[in-house]
């Protein structure tokens, strides 16, 4: 009866994680097919790989949101739209912040490299306070500071925050690193 239970449940996970993707709003399916076939991933990617792909993404497709996009055809004449090396470099803007995504996929290597960058206006000392905590915090050091900005790497990390502060507003930008293996 055990074994029947764990088989049930393992069942019903794997149905749960294959239908994530199915039960996404028509937008947003559109918008993860569009970046996959604009970096000519092939289509016969796994499930797990097109989760991946997405969950870069799909925080920020938030109630009201938009996008648009540059890859290495965006250009007329561009000599690169035929490069085994495909470009999707994404904006995606909602009510909360404006966030810039690049997909790079290295077809030979098949990883996927992505950065992602966040750009939150915030009232400025507001974005003092987030500074102050962030050059206490020991997990981060501060590579670089000025008058109006400062930004930590956090460390052991491909991860960065930075803060641009002019009186009354203040700009906090979050960045990461990330590869994904294509399967």
């Amino acid at each position: 009866m055990k074994k029947i239970f764990t088989l049930l449940l393992l069942s019903s996970t794997l149905i749960f994680s294959l239908d994530s993707l199915s039960s996404l709003p028509s937008g947003e399916k559109k918008l993860l097919n569009k970046v996959i076939d604009k970096l000519n991933i092939p289509q016969t990617i796994t499930s797990k790989t097109r989760q991946k792909i997405y969950d870069k993404m799909g925080t920020y497709l938030e109630e009201s949101w938009s996008t648009h996009w540059m890859s290495n055809a965006s250009v007329e004449n561009s000599k690169l739209k035929d490069s085994k090396t495909q470009v999707v470099d994404l904006m995606i803007y909602n009510n909360e912040r404006v966030t810039n995504i690049t997909f790079v996929y290295f077809s030979k290597e098949k990883q996927l490299f992505t950065t992602t960058k966040q750009y939150i206006e915030i009232e400025s000392d507001e974005a003092m306070k987030s500074y102050k905590k962030l050059d206490k915090d020991d997990k981060y050091s501060k590579e670089s500071e000025s008058d109006n900005y400062a930004y930590f790497n956090e460390k052991g990390y491909i991860s960065y925050t930075g803060f641009h502060i002019e009186t009354p507003v203040g700009l906090i930008i979050y960045e990461s690193n990330n590869i994904i293996d294509i399967e």
